[in-house]
């Protein structure tokens, strides 16, 4: 679930691009950790994306930030804001950008749960293959 809200150290953002959202790690206003192209450019690609720092401001790109919120059953998985940071810093500079298997959704939940998962690829999946991935 997500709200529109404030939010704090290590938290799991992300903002609405049309029809995907992005994700990112909140560290401070001015550090989001999170997948993207370099520089000031909005054009993905996947051969120069990487996990990069940038500004809240950057991030946001003029759209709505939303924070996650989560289940009981994510609460006991989720990693403590100081490990999520941690993780997400650890990964800066990487690369090897993949829609289906390595996308900013997946970025953010490996950093908040230690394992890639992306909801975004999953529902798009089971509407195509009626959730058996081919």
């Amino acid at each position: 679930m997500w709200e529109k809200k404030e939010p704090k150290y290590g938290d799991q953002i992300r903002v609405s691009r049309g029809f995907y959202s992005h994700h990112g790690i909140y560290a401070s206003k001015n550090s989001v950790i999170h997948f993207a192209p370099p520089g000031q450019t909005d054009v993905l690609d996947p051969s120069t994306a990487r996990i990069i720092e940038t500004s809240l401001e950057e991030f946001l790109k003029g759209g709505v930030l939303e924070v996650r919120t989560y289940t009981e059953e994510e609460l006991k998985r989720k990693r403590k804001p100081k490990e999520i940071i941690d993780c997400a810093l650890s990964h800066l500079g990487e690369g090897g950008y993949d829609l289906i298997s390595n996308n900013c959704e997946h970025f953010s939940n490996l950093c908040v749960f230690g394992t890639k998962e992306s909801n975004q690829v999953e529902s798009v999946l089971s509407f195509f293959f009626g959730g058996r991935r081919a």
